[in-house]
């Protein structure tokens, strides 16, 4: 049978309401649980649920409609079975029903608007007074005064009172029954919702995104968030540094170094080399280092507990990245050996690294270090001292950038180095004496220097 679709009554004290807006149209399929339509009170905005399904078949008012009485009939279903007339059987029913809810407001209305006119003829209506009336009613006003006065002053705190009830209101979420029971059962607290209802009002479409925006997220977070057992390399790679940036007074030195002659020098010595045994440029800058704190032996030095202690040979620590970390193996008097030997120590020490076969008396020891980072494209960097040595020299990519050589500007390549120094043992005077050397090496560098190394020795 066709079933009706009343103004529902949302508060005890609720009389009427607006219709604020059909979610259902003329002709569409209703089902149990579906919105049909949202109503206004001069409290709360919520939804008509449907209970039976049909086809909505007819709507008595439009959007917005105001003033609808409790009860009224608003809408119709219509099932398969039910027939044109046993609609219009129960809109004639309900058309007397709506009329008699509207003549009862209207009814409710004229009588408040009754007792007024009836205040208001009485006190028009009142017999003139004497002069002891007057005198008494006089007395009187001056009571009523005192009595209005502490009226007006009780109202105005009522008003206080309930502009603070109102903004209590205010702050009270808005959703529609579906919305609430949806963020109950998935546990959701409401503050977490913009409503995109009425008012702000938070309706199911609102919960159904905030579940898929946070199902997205969940499954981002379980596909790349993973924990991995902290390895005893790492620990002890951690626990090195982190001694070595809070006890060790850091500081740091930039030198911007011309390699073109550097580069031209590699090229020939790599000629007519097979791959496997072609010199890098990460071995030149070793020997190149070695070399200059040959020359600055206040560098190549360490600091100890009671005393400092100078080498009398210079022994290169070469970081290098392994999976878990890095090593830090050492060319041992690096001033003294070929260049060619210290490339064959540098692919054996990469080559054993990474297959984890090196021995703790390959990376034991060492006065200073080298991090480069060239090959990632990085411009310069800050390295943190590797204890208890004096220093490490941080090394760059080679870039194209203009110079001035003379009275010109050229484009020549470019290699940026940092020296991080330990404050205790150097001065900056002396990293800046290093760098210094250590840019005339590289700049001064050609095929015959390489091949006859200069050997300084120990001052």
């Amino acid at each position: 049978m066709a079933v009706p679709i009343l103004m529902p009554s949302l508060s005890p004290t609720m009389t009427e309401g607006n219709l604020a807006k059909w979610c259902k149209n003329v002709g569409d399929e209703i089902k149990p649980g579906d919105i049909i339509a949202e109503v206004e009170t001069d409290k709360a905005t919520m939804e008509i649920e449907a209970i039976d399904e049909g086809v909505l078949d007819k709507v008595l008012f439009e959007d917005g409609a105001e003033g609808i009485a409790v009860n009224s009939l608003i809408a119709v279903l219509k099932s398969e079975d039910d027939t044109d007339e046993k609609v219009k059987e129960l809109l004639v029913k309900y058309k007397g029903l709506n009329e008699v809810n509207s003549k009862e407001k209207l009814n409710e209305n004229n009588e408040m608007q009754d007792v007024k006119n009836k205040e208001i003829n009485e006190i028009k209506g009142l017999p003139k007074a004497s002069n002891e009336a007057v005198k008494e009613n006089i007395i009187a006003d001056d009571k009523s005064n005192e009595e209005i006065n502490n009226y007006n002053e009780e109202k105005e705190n009522n008003i206080q009172i309930d502009s603070i009830n109102t903004n209590k209101f205010q702050d009270r979420i808005i959703a529609s029954p579906l919305a609430k029971r949806l963020a109950i059962q998935n546990k959701i607290d409401l503050k977490n919702i913009n409503g995109t209802g009425p008012k702000g009002r938070i309706v199911k479409k609102d919960i159904d995104l905030f579940l898929n925006k946070n199902n997205e997220i969940l499954n981002i977070s379980n596909k790349y968030n993973k924990n991995i057992k902290i390895s005893s390399m790492r620990k002890v790679i951690a626990d090195r540094l982190s001694f070595s940036k809070n006890n060790i007074p850091h500081f740091y030195l930039n030198i911007n170094c011309n390699v073109d002659n550097l580069l031209m020098a590699r090229q020939q010595m790599n000629e007519n080399v097979d791959e496997k045994n072609k010199i890098s440029i990460n071995d030149i800058i070793i020997k190149a280092l070695a070399l200059s704190l040959n020359k600055v032996p206040e560098a190549n030095c360490s600091w100890g507990e009671r005393d400092i202690t100078y080498y009398g040979s210079v022994d290169i620590s070469v970081a290098v990245a392994v999976k878990d970390g890095l090593f830090t193996p050492v060319i041992r008097s690096a001033e003294v050996i070929q260049i060619s030997e210290i490339s064959k120590l540098m692919k054996d020490f990469v080559y054993r690294a990474k297959e984890g076969k090196l021995k703790p008396s390959d990376y034991e020891g060492g006065n200073f270090s080298i991090s480069n980072l060239g090959m990632y494209n990085i411009d310069s960097f800050s390295a943190i001292i590797n204890p208890p040595q004096s220093g490490i020299l941080a090394v760059g990519a080679i870039k194209k950038l203009p110079v001035v050589i003379g009275e010109e500007i050229k484009i020549s390549n470019t290699l940026s180095c940092q020296l991080s120094g330990d404050h205790r043992v150097i001065d900056g005077a002396v990293g800046a004496q290093l760098l210094n050397e250590f840019k005339s090496i590289i700049e001064k560098l050609d095929i015959a220097t390489v091949k006859v190394i200069p050997i300084v020795s120990p001052r």
